[in-house]
């Protein structure tokens, strides 16, 4: 089987389970690529892509740069968060010979979801053995709650802010007086939600994975974010690309 046909069956065009490694793949795991991502849905791949497609990524995140191509690196999941939980291995095992690491990111929000840790455990039964390095990141709820931080401004030129004349308040201060983010958290309840009411408000004029493109490119730093996943996702690449000693000459994000 071509590498293209390997590909498509990723993406549920045939049984994932019925691909064999292909001939030739490199057996030596320094010859493999770096990490492959499992994901959910088209927006995970957006955000994550063209973040980790930025230059400075690694300063961003505080790790040493590793090798990552959005247009590669990514196996989306043919049916959305509620295969992953089942299919996670399967999915993934037609690119164990390519790839060393492997990371699953998907979002808690789907009809009938397993508890956190369950999700955990039968992702990592799954992948157990067989990938040398992998991890499991579930959002919760969902993807949106990764983009809502104090950029204002850059949340703003994300959702293509088009406010009414004479109105200056700020996204959160809109998503606050409706009752949708309380004063005194982080982030509004139900990410997703906000971001539907500020587009039935006609404060934007974007609902699709654009938001989270021009988010990606923008946001000027990722230290301060507070949620556990993209906690967990930082923390795991750290791991495993560890950023060089500081010296005079080079520094990250995280050494500032």
């Amino acid at each position: 089987m071509s590498r293209a046909a390997a590909r498509r069956a990723a993406r549920g065009a045939n049984p994932v389970a019925q691909v064999p490694r292909q001939a030739g793949e490199p057996e030596d795991e320094s010859a493999k690529r770096d990490v492959v991502f499992l994901v959910a849905d088209r927006g995970m791949e957006t955000m994550i892509g063209h973040f980790l497609g930025r230059k400075d990524f690694h300063q961003k995140l505080g790790c040493a740069p590793f090798v990552f191509d959005r247009r590669r690196d990514f196996v989306p999941a043919p049916h959305h968060d509620s295969e992953v939980p089942l299919r996670a291995g399967a999915l993934l095992q037609p690119w164990r010979g390519e790839y060393r690491r492997a990371i699953v990111v998907m979002d808690h929000a789907y009809d009938n979801a397993l508890p956190v840790d369950e999700i955990h455990k039968r992702i990592g039964e799954q992948l157990e053995g067989i990938w040398p390095q992998f991890a499991v990141v579930v959002i919760e709820p969902e993807l949106e709650n990764w983009f809502w931080s104090d950029h204002t401004e850059v949340i703003k030129k994300a959702l293509v802010w088009r406010p009414r004349s004479g109105d200056d308040r700020t996204p959160r201060q809109v998503l606050e007086e409706a009752g949708l983010w309380l004063p005194d958290e982080a982030k509004p309840e139900d990410p997703k939600a906000a971001v539907e009411h500020l587009h039935k408000m006609k404060y934007i004029g974007d609902m699709s994975n654009g938001i989270f493109r021009r988010f990606a490119e923008a946001v000027p730093s990722v230290r301060r974010c507070t949620d556990a996943s993209f906690q967990h996702l930082m923390a795991t690449l750290t791991a495993w690309f560890p950023a060089e000693t500081t010296t005079a000459h080079t520094t990250t994000e995280y050494a500032q």
